[in-house]
């Protein structure tokens, strides 16, 4: 089914149409990195609004490439984000799927990220999921591993406080770095010593979650260091001095590790066929390369998506719509309803994990 997907669950707006197979032929993406900087974090009524300022000059964009004819189905991001960024999105698939007498799939973010390894942006055919097929989906929000079991994505673990890529903006930010902190810290970190400094990983006593993550007290710890080195804030950020690259690299190789550090248990656990990471976070150079490395060592495929696809987008969006309505899967455009939060809580690392989505197809 040919398909229009739209994605505003935050703070980037993104359209993308897709082929009947998942085929990406476009995916336009308009960031607001400029827009939130000067707060060094989100702010959600100017990204709701750069979003209504945006999204029409995308889909006019899509007009003037001749890419909105013979459209077979509408999807969009339902949640979780920020509600009024969402409402954005959600209001405007509903009403152009209702216009146009389409089809409407209603497509979880994290849906999207599961199926994004699976995907390419040189025009070919999706992959299909392969069942058993372990992602450690890793962002701003998100921190979890999830297997995907008869065609639904089952949650293995969560972060009991921030997510990996918060830690890496809070970090930047008490830096002086700027944000978004992730992939300036990732570009530092690359010029220090990551064993110059050592940072002990959370001990979780909950017997039902001890491989979940934790990185609150890692990011607590990076800040009192850098503030007892005198590098926080930094006084020229343009030229961090030794230590500070020592330390963001050291920081980052923990973040790295800690992350990884479940990979072995599920695997046995599970056997899985492929192992994928996606999330915003799975643009770090560091993790796509130890991962790489690990599956090399054990050999178990990996699967990680272009960097273009790791960040919110629409085109995931559209490849998780599609599988939505193969299987039967359609919103009411005249009832969507946005949601903020996920909808399920508490760890599931012995496979009794609250089942997220319903069945997809794997096709």
């Amino acid at each position: 089914m040919k398909t229009l997907a739209i994605e505003t669950s935050c703070d980037e707006t993104s359209v993308a149409v897709l082929g009947p197979q998942g085929e990406v032929l476009a995916n336009l993406v308009s960031s607001q990195v400029a827009v939130h900087a000067p707060y060094l974090g989100v702010v959600p009524e100017l990204a709701a609004r750069h979003h209504v300022e945006v999204l029409p000059r995308l889909m006019g964009a899509l007009e003037q490439q001749g890419l909105l004819g013979d459209l077979e189905l509408v999807a969009v991001t339902q949640g979780p984000g920020l509600i009024g960024s969402l409402l954005v999105g959600t209001c405007y698939a509903s009403a152009f799927a209702y216009a146009r007498n389409l089809p409407l799939s209603a497509v979880d973010h994290l849906e999207g990220h599961l199926v994004s390894p699976f995907m390419n942006l040189e025009g070919r055919p999706a992959e299909a999921i392969p069942d058993g097929a372990l992602t450690l989906v890793v962002s701003g929000g998100h921190s979890s591993y999830f297997l995907f079991s008869q065609g639904r994505g089952v949650p293995l673990n969560r972060t009991r406080d921030d997510a990996a890529g918060e830690v890496f903006d809070k970090v930047a930010a008490a830096l002086g770095l700027g944000y978004p902190g992730g992939p300036v810290v990732d570009r530092l970190a690359e010029n220090g010593d990551p064993s110059a400094f050592r940072f002990s990983p959370p001990r979780i006593k909950d017997p039902h979650g001890e491989l979940d993550f934790s990185f609150s007290g890692l990011k607590s710890a990076v800040i009192r260091k850098a503030q007892e080195l005198g590098l926080a804030p930094l006084s020229d950020p343009q030229n961090p001095p030794r230590e500070a690259l020592d330390l963001l690299a050291s920081f980052r190789a923990a973040v790295v590790s800690w992350l990884l550090a479940p990979l072995e248990v599920f695997c046995q656990r599970y056997q899985p066929p492929v192992v994928a990471a996606a999330g915003g976070v799975a643009a770090n150079r560091l993790l796509r390369s130890e991962l790489q490395r690990w599956g090399e060592a054990s050999g178990v495929r990996v699967r990680i998506p272009p960097l273009a696809l790791t960040t919110d987008n629409a085109a995931m969006i559209g490849r998780a719509g599609q599988l939505r309505a193969a299987a039967g899967l359609l919103a009411d455009p005249l009832g969507l309803e946005p949601y903020a939060r996920v909808s399920w809580k508490g760890s599931g690392e012995r496979g009794t994990g609250k089942r997220v989505f319903p069945p997809l197809a794997t096709v």
